[in-house]
């Protein structure tokens, strides 16, 4: 997840700069599919998926840090289990927003201050032993956010009992409760920073910025699109059941390790980054699979490369869902299983990686050393 982290920060960083830039224009007829309606796909995208995600999220953090004040002020078994409901909600809605690491989620690394995971056990005890918590710290990034917040509520005894133990009577009781509530007001603030440029000037911008550069909407959405799913493809399952570890298994990388989501979380995120392809939310709308048609694009064995994409979309949900939590136990007591899943999502990552963004003319600008 380190190199998730270094490339997550260069690659806002890339697109922030480029953006800055302003290249962007509505022209450039000479792409493949230069007929499709790429500002009605935008439009899609902004109104009917990027902006109802962002607001279902910001709300499940409000709930949350509303959650964590009424336990920091009465830490009892009722409240945290209910601070527990809370924050795995949080999680769930989390999976719906992830790829949108452009535009004002990029200005200030959304993603990486948010699911820098596996969490760093070590920087969060040295946090709340000394009392100090600098967010802005590089050293942090894995001490904070949900991965943070799913050790805390979740990893810090074998039972609720225990776990409330830390909270009540333990050494660093106090900070604990202190720290919990930072990380969780963080998560907030961020949300809400994020929603409300969304809902005021940032539509207009994302829109009309529908040329195909790298700098463009649809050249952002397409590369962040395929960045989120190797994230989801390689440090959800791939690294954890070893097969991108030299053979080594580590259960315990898996997303939401301590809560023991992490199936449900990898079923909602493959969903979500699926919807974003269709431009599917509450009903069917212009999205990469009408820009791939409109583009006549077709895979190696001359069939639709929409068709394709969308079948090996609903292979690899299969496979997923073949699975069940804790992901953990089934890395070392299914392995075959997980592989075969990663196996199937590997297959996907070509079809998006390669084989749209050369039919629709689209650059990846993002480095990675996957091999595909």
């Amino acid at each position: 997840m380190r190199k998730l982290i270094y490339l997550a920060i260069v690659a806002a960083s890339t697109f922030f700069l480029v953006e800055s830039c302003k290249k962007s224009d509505s022209g450039d007829q000479t792409n493949t599919g230069s007929s499709f309606d790429r500002k009605g796909m935008l439009t899609n995208m902004s109104t009917n998926i990027i902006i109802p995600g962002y607001t279902s999220y910001q709300a499940a953090t409000v709930t949350l840090n509303t959650a964590v004040t009424t336990f920091i002020a009465t830490p009892n078994a009722a409240n945290l289990t209910a601070l527990q409901t809370a924050f795995q909600a949080t999680y769930k809605q989390w999976q719906a927003v992830s790829a949108f690491e452009f535009g004002p989620a990029a200005q200030i690394n959304l993603r990486v201050n948010t699911n820098t995971y596996p969490a760093d056990v070590n920087q969060i005890n040295s946090n709340i032993t000394t009392s100090t918590y600098q967010p802005d710290l590089l050293t942090n990034l894995a001490a904070k956010g949900l991965p943070a917040l799913d050790y805390l509520l979740f990893g810090t005894g074998a039972d609720n009992t225990a776990i409330l133990a830390q909270y009540t009577t333990g050494a660093n009781a106090t900070y604990r409760k202190t720290y919990l509530g930072l990380l969780s007001a963080e998560l907030k603030t961020n949300a809400t920073t994020v929603l409300t440029t969304w809902t005021s000037t940032y539509p207009a911008t994302f829109v009309n910025a529908n040329g195909t550069d790298v700098a463009s909407s649809v050249g952002q959405m397409l590369n962040q699109l395929v960045y989120d799913y190797e994230v989801l493809k390689n440090y959800e399952i791939g690294i954890p059941a070893g097969v991108q570890s030299m053979g080594t298994l580590y259960p315990q990388k898996v997303q939401a390790y301590y809560s023991k989501i992490s199936v449900q979380l990898a079923l909602l995120h493959i969903q979500a980054l699926q919807n974003i392809y269709l431009g599917k939310s509450a009903s069917d709308g212009l999205g990469f699979d009408d820009y791939l048609d409109a583009a006549g694009a077709k895979y190696s064995d001359g069939t639709s490369l929409n068709a394709t994409i969308k079948a090996q979309f609903a292979t690899a949900i299969a496979k997923l869902q073949a699975l069940s939590d804790p992901l953990s136990t089934q890395i070392t007591t299914n392995n075959a299983a997980v592989t075969a899943a990663y196996t199937e999502l590997q297959k996907l990552t070509v079809l998006l990686k390669t084989d749209m963004s050369s039919s629709l003319g689209i650059l990846i600008t993002y480095g990675d050393n996957d091999g595909d």
